[in-house]
C-alpha cells in the first residue's frame, strides 16, 4: 500500500499540464453524478470550457491559461449552484446545497437508465421513477438487481444478508424499513464489493440515499397498516420534525403486533454406533410479540460541518407456545411415542445512544461516529414432555443475557492525484454475560462472561484515469476475546484473532459496455452463541450445544460485473475456508442420545451469475427481468461415505409495474427458485406471486397502498439437510399468504438529518 501511494504522489508531481478537478457530492456524501461543471472567465463571466460529473462525482478539466482570473461553476437540478473563484489543481470535495424549494412530484417518462455500475456494486434511482411508487423500502428492495426477498429478510444473491444504511446510519431492525416510503428515497445502492471502510465480517452492504429534506419548520407524517393473515394486525409511526436556520428535531414513535403459527413436519434418520434411530415428528409454535420501540435525535447542518446526537430504544416482549409430537423407531421397529407442549416468555429490551460529526477541514473531509449499546434479553420457558414408555418429564429453564457496546470510528479523506485517499481507525468494547439455569438434574447450568476488544485501521485510495478507475484499500483487524465461567478465567476459550482483509477494484469500458474486475477477503467470527460451553436441552434424546474452538470463516470473493444500457450482468467466484455448521455426534454417556454442535467443514468453492433486464421503452408498462444461477461443489461425509452436493440452485423473477389510469399504478410480481444444493443441503423448488395498487392523493400528501402476497399460497421452505449422522427432511409451513392496507398521511414532509453511520455495527450483528 505505500509502495503504492508513493507511485501515485511522484506521478502527481511530474504532472506538466495545468488542470481544475474534484469530486461533488450531495449533503449525505453521495457522489452526483452529471452535475454541470463550467469554467468561466473571472472578467465576463464567458464560458472557457466545461464538463460533466462521473458516477463518482469526480471531473477534470484541462487549463490553457492558468494566469487568467476564473470562476468554476457546479450546477444540477434540485441544488443550489456553487461557485468557486480561482480555482486551481485538486480544489477537493464540493458539497450541494438542496433548493429551499418544494417541488410537485414529478414522474419521469423519458428513457433514463436507472441502473448504473459504480466501483463497488451499481446504483438504483428511485426518485422520479416508477419505483417511488412501490410502497415501501422493503418492498422496494425486494425488486433491485442480485436482491432477494422472503418475508422480512433480505439477501444479496451469493453473498448473503446485507448490512443495510439509511443515509449512512445502520438499520439496526428491519422493521425500519417498512416504515420508510419509497417515496422518500432518492437511490439505492448494491454494493457487493465492499471496501475497507467496512468491517472484514460485511460480504454486502446496502446503502439508502433518501430525498433532500427542504425547508423550515414543524412536519409531521404517520403510517398506519391494518393486515390480516390468520389474524388482524396493526402497524402504527408516527413521525415529528421541527427545523430552522440548521438546527433539526425529531421524533419517532412506533408499535407492531406480530403474530405468527409456523408448523413444521419432520423425518429424521440417525446413523448411530449401536442402532439406525428414526424419528418422525410434527410441531405448533403460536407466537406473538408486540414492539414499542422510539427515537429522538437533534441534528445541526452547517455549510462547513454536520453534527448530530440521537436515543432509540426497543421494548420487545413476546410469548410463544406449542405442541408438538415425534414417533421414535429403532432399526425400524416403533419404539416410542413423544409428546412436548412448551411456554417461552421473554422481555427484550435494547438502549442505542449514538453521536456523529462530520465536516470539512479546508481539503480535508473528517467523519466521527460513537455509539453506547445495551441489550438485556431474559426468557423463561417451561416445559412439560410424556413418553409412551418413559416417565414424563416436567422443568424449567431461565436464561439472562446482558450485552454491552462502546464503539467509536474516525475517518479521514484527502484528494489524492486524480482521486481520494481514505484513512481510517475503528474500536469497540464488549461485555456480554450470558447465565442459563434449570430445575432438573438432566439440565446443565453455565455462567458464562465475554470482556471483547477489536481495534481496526483501514486505508484505501480511488483514482480516476479518463474512462479507468482503480480502487485499493487494506484493513488490518486485532481481537482480544477473554471468556470467563463461574467467573473463572478460561484461557483455553480465549481467543486473540489477527486479521487482514485486503480489496481491489478496477473499472474500464468494453465497447459500450462498462466493466468491474473486483476482489474481495472476508471473515466472519463466531457469534457468542457458538462458542457458547453450555448444554442445551432440546428433549430427552437430543442436546445442543456451542464450540469454543470454531475457527473464523474466511472467504475470497472475486466478481466481474457489467452494464450495457439496461443490462446488468455479475459473475462471482468464492473460496471458503473453515465454514462452520451443526453436526450430530453421540451425546457422550446416552448410546440413544445425540448432541448438536457447530464445526469447521473443509474448504469448498462456489459460483454465481446473475442477470437483471430493466428495459424502459415500454410506456406505461416497466418490466423487470432476473434470472440467475448458484453453485458449488460442496462434499459432505454422511454414513459412512461422501456426499457431493453440487447440483445447482436456479433463480428467476419477473416483475411488472403499469401505471393505470387516475395516476394509480399496479405491481405484479412473480419469484421462483428451481431445486438444488445449499450448502450441506438440497433445497426443494417453491414460486410465489405477489400484487400491489398503490394511489396517491392531493399532491401525495396522502397515500394508499393494497397489497397481497403469496396469493396462491405457493411458498415453501422445504429442504432435506445431511451431516456426519443424520438426514433431516423438513417442511416449513408460514402464514405467507398476506392482506394488508397502508394509509400514509404527511404534513409539510419532512426528514431528519441525521448523517452518522454508526460504529462497531458488526460487532453488534453477533448480539
Amino acid at each position: 500500500m505505500v509502495a503504492v501511494l508513493k507511485f501515485l504522489f511522484s506521478l502527481s508531481l511530474s504532472a506538466q499540464t495545468p488542470y481544475v478537478g474534484g469530486t461533488v457530492k450531495d449533503a449525505t456524501g453521495v457522489p452526483v453524478e452529471f452535475a454541470t461543471v463550467t469554467l468561466l472567465s473571472g472578467k465576463d463571466s464567458t464560458v472557457i470550457t466545461g464538463t460533466v460529473t462521473k458516477g463518482d462525482g469526480s471531473f477534470s478539466l484541462d487549463v490553457t491559461n492558468a494566469n487568467q482570473p476564473t470562476v468554476l461553476r457546479i450546477s444540477f437540478i434540485g441544488y443550489k449552484d456553487c461557485m468557486v473563484s480561482n480555482p486551481a489543481g485538486d480544489i477537493g470535495g464540493i458539497v450541494l446545497e438542496p433548493v429551499d424549494l418544494q417541488l410537485n412530484e414529478v414522474v419521469v417518462k423519458a428513457n433514463r437508465r436507472m441502473v448504473k455500475l459504480r466501483n463497488d456494486g451499481v446504483q438504483v434511482d428511485i426518485a422520479g421513477t416508477y419505483l417511488s411508487h412501490i410502497g415501501s423500502a422493503l418492498e422496494l428492495l425486494g425488486k433491485m438487481p442480485f436482491v432477494s426477498k422472503s418475508g422480512a429478510d433480505i439477501e444479496v444473491l451469493g453473498k448473503g444478508a446485507p448490512l443495510i444504511y439509511i443515509n449512512n446510519r445502520q438499520v439496526r431492525d428491519q422493521s425500519e424499513l417498512t416504515r420508510l416510503s419509497s417515496s422518500e428515497i432518492k437511490h439505492i445502492e448494491v454494493v457487493t464489493s465492499p471496501g475497507a471502510r467496512y468491517a472484514s465480517t460485511v460480504n454486502a452492504v446496502i446503502r439508502i440515499t433518501t430525498v433532500a429534506p427542504t425547508g423550515d419548520g414543524f412536519s409531521f407524517n404517520d403510517r398506519t397498516t391494518i393486515g390480516f393473515k390468520h389474524y388482524a394486525y396493526l402497524f402504527e409511526q408516527t413521525n415529528f420534525n421541527y427545523r430552522r436556520k440548521g438546527f433539526d428535531l425529531a421524533v419517532m414513535l412506533n408499535y407492531e403486533n406480530y403474530r405468527e403459527r409456523p408448523h413444521t413436519e419432520h423425518s429424521t434418520t440417525q446413523y448411530l454406533p449401536t442402532a439406525t434411530i428414526e424419528q418422525r415428528g410434527t410441531g405448533w409454535d403460536f407466537a406473538k410479540y408486540p414492539t414499542y420501540s422510539g427515537k429522538i435525535g437533534l441534528n445541526y447542518n452547517h455549510k462547513a460541518y454536520y453534527l448530530g446526537l440521537f436515543y432509540d430504544f426497543r421494548i420487545k416482549p413476546s410469548e410463544v407456545s406449542g405442541p408438538s409430537e415425534v414417533s421414535r423407531y429403532v432399526d425400524g421397529v416403533f419404539s416410542e411415542q413423544l409428546e412436548n407442549s412448551f411456554t417461552s416468555s421473554r422481555h427484550g429490551r435494547q438502549h442505542l445512544l449514538s453521536a456523529y460529526y462530520t465536516g470539512a477541514l479546508g481539503k480535508w473531509q473528517l467523519s466521527v461516529n460513537l455509539d453506547a449499546l445495551w441489550q438485556l434479553n431474559d426468557r423463561h420457558t417451561d416445559e412439560h414432555e410424556q413418553s409412551s414408555v418413559n416417565l414424563e418429564r416436567n422443568f424449567a429453564t431461565v436464561r439472562d443475557v446482558y450485552n454491552r457496546l462502546l464503539a467509536g470510528n474516525v475517518s479521514v479523506s484527502y484528494p489524492v492525484w486524480k482521486g481520494e485517499m481514505r484513512i481510517g481507525t475503528e474500536s469497540s468494547n464488549i461485555h456480554r454475560t450470558d447465565r442459563y439455569t434449570g430445575d432438573a438434574v438432566y439440565i446443565a447450568s453455565s455462567d458464562n462472561r465475554i470482556e471483547e476488544t477489536t481495534t481496526a485501521l483501514f486505508a484505501e485510495s480511488s483514482q480516476t484515469f479518463g474512462s479507468l478507475s482503480a480502487n485499493i484499500g487494506l484493513r488490518w483487524e486485532y481481537t482480544d476475546s477473554k471468556y470467563y465461567h463461574a467467573g473463572t478465567y478460561s484461557p483455553g476459550q480465549s481467543r486473540t484473532y489477527h486479521n487482514l482483509a485486503p480489496t481491489a477494484s478496477l473499472s474500464f469500458p468494453v465497447g459500450k459496455v462498462k466493466t468491474r474486475l473486483a476482489y474481495t477477503r472476508k471473515t466472519s467470527r463466531p457469534a457468542f452463541d457458538q462458542l457458547g460451553s453450555a448444554l442445551k436441552y432440546i428433549d430427552r434424546y437430543t442436546y445442543e450445544s456451542g464450540n469454543p474452538n470454531l475457527r473464523p470463516i474466511y472467504r475470497d470473493y472475486l466478481s466481474l460485473s457489467t452494464t450495457w444500457k439496461d443490462l446488468s450482468v455479475e459473475v462471482s467466484y468464492i473460496s471458503t475456508k473453515n465454514y462452520f455448521m451443526w453436526q450430530t455426534q453421540p451425546y457422550p454417556g446416552n448410546a440413544e442420545a445425540t448432541l448438536l454442535q457447530m464445526q469447521n467443514m473443509p474448504r469448498f468453492h462456489s459460483g454465481s451469475a446473475f442477470a437483471n433486464y430493466s428495459p424502459t421503452f415500454f410506456g406505461c408498462w416497466h418490466p423487470v427481468w432476473m434470472a440467475g444461477v448458484m453453485l458449488q461443489d460442496f462434499k459432505q461425509n454422511h454414513h459412512g461415505e461422501q456426499l457431493r452436493l453440487d447440483h445447482p440452485l436456479g433463480i428467476f423473477r419477473f416483475n411488472n409495474a403499469v401505471q393505470l389510469p387516475w395516476d394509480m399504478w399496479l405491481n405484479i410480481d412473480f419469484s421462483a427458485r428451481t431445486s438444488g444444493n445449499g450448502e450441506n443441503a438440497h433445497i426443494r423448488s417453491y414460486w410465489t406471486n405477489d400484487l400491489g395498487l398503490y394511489k396517491s392523493f392531493a399532491k401525495d400528501t396522502w397515500n394508499i397502498k393494497l397489497q397481497v402476497n403469496d396469493v396462491f399460497g405457493t411458498w415453501r421452505q422445504q429442504f432435506i439437510m445431511f451431516d456426519a449422522l443424520t438426514r433431516m427432511d423438513v417442511n416449513k409451513i408460514r402464514d405467507t399468504r398476506d392482506f394488508s392496507v397502508t394509509l400514509r398521511y404527511n404534513f409539510n414532509a419532512a426528514r431528519s438529518r441525521y448523517k452518522g453511520h454508526g460504529a462497531g455495527n458488526a460487532e453488534k450483528d453477533r448480539f
